[in-house]
């Protein structure tokens, strides 16, 4: 006896039930049924749940069938994309694709892909999905405006480029939540120009500027100003640079610690640290630490802070003995 295969016995036994088994368990044996059967909705459907290649074997005409359109459109939005040209056109079919799977919205025609309707629910559903939309709607401010009373802030990170390179549109933004500075483009998020507008009301904003930003101590320190939070975020050639350290130290002489090496052995700067606090002097460069002067001008505050952070050196410098003992203090030593 001759076993006959899987494909022959579809091809041959027109049964609509043993077809419908057997597609339900592999779909792209759809392939070796008849065209009748291959044309019934409940069975390509079938096949198709259980395989997605298996609409490579439905007949043209069966798309027209509103019980496989849609039903194929449930199961999953993406398959728009094997859809004629016409349905990717027709709004209902695209508004029932999105309802699926939001992405199918790329998928639509340009018409539809325009549409304020079609996108906003695809949006509504996926976020990621306003980067599928026509570019005259991610730079419609209009739009984009509306879409951010109701979604989340992050749809602003798929409007155009161009929108979002707008001064005016994104500082009008921003005044109401700071944290969309994050979103402007890399272009206004690098404009010196633009962010000091922004740290003027949102210091603490700088946090998303580009980092070139945060290498520019006089935004810095006008966000510092602003939200002293702000200064976290300053770079390595603002603490390098001595003005800007001097104007922070002036404040509070605990951010001498971020400074540069190079700062750090300003005895300006360390003098004006140390008369705040004698504890600075654990802040201030080697150098420094060895200098009579300096070490003096914290030795009179605070003896023990002066022990504790001064090297051993300079206790013995006959100066800072003379010093000590009060038998000669050099005037420029003393506290003013």
């Amino acid at each position: 006896m001759i076993l006959q295969s899987p494909a022959t016995v579809l091809r041959q036994n027109p049964s609509r039930d043993i077809v419908l088994v057997a597609v339900k368990q592999c779909g792209l044996v759809l392939e070796h049924v008849s065209e009748e059967l291959r044309s019934d909705c409940e069975i390509a459907l079938a096949a198709i749940r259980q395989d997605d290649l298996a609409l490579h074997f439905v007949p043209q005409t069966l798309w027209w069938n509103s019980n496989f359109l849609y039903g194929l459109l449930e199961f999953d939005g993406l398959l728009l994309r094997f859809a004629p040209e016409n349905l990717q056109g027709s709004k209902d079919v695209v508004l029932a694709a999105v309802a699926s799977r939001a992405e199918a919205l790329q998928y639509a025609s340009s018409k539809l892909r325009a549409d304020r309707e079609v996108v906003a629910a695809a949006v509504s559903l996926c976020i990621r999905a306003l980067g599928f939309a026509d570019e005259s709607l991610r730079a419609d401010p209009a739009f984009i405006q509306a879409l951010l009373q109701k979604e989340d802030q992050r749809v602003l990170a798929h409007a155009s480029d161009t929108l979002r390179s707008q001064p005016q549109f994104m500082l009008s933004l921003i005044q109401k939540d700071e944290n969309l500075l994050q979103y402007a483009s890399d272009s206004l998020r690098a404009d010196r120009n633009f962010i000091i507008e922004v740290v003027k009301h949102h210091g603490d904003a700088v946090r998303h500027a580009w980092p070139s930003i945060w290498m520019d101590h006089e935004i810095i320190q006008a966000a510092a100003k602003q939200c002293p939070r702000a200064l976290r975020h300053a770079g390595k050639a603002s603490w390098a640079n001595r003005n800007f350290v001097m104007g922070m130290v002036h404040k509070d002489w605990r951010d001498l610690q971020r400074a540069s090496d190079e700062v750090r052995a300003d005895r300006e700067i360390a003098r004006m640290a140390i008369k705040q606090d004698p504890n600075a002097l654990q802040y201030v460069a080697d150098v420094l630490k060895e200098d009579p002067e300096i070490v003096y001008l914290a030795y009179q505050q605070d003896e023990k802070a002066a022990e504790k952070y001064a090297s051993s050196v300079v206790f013995t410098e006959r100066d800072f003995i003379l010093a000590m003992a009060g038998v000669s203090v050099p005037p420029e030593w003393i506290i003013a």
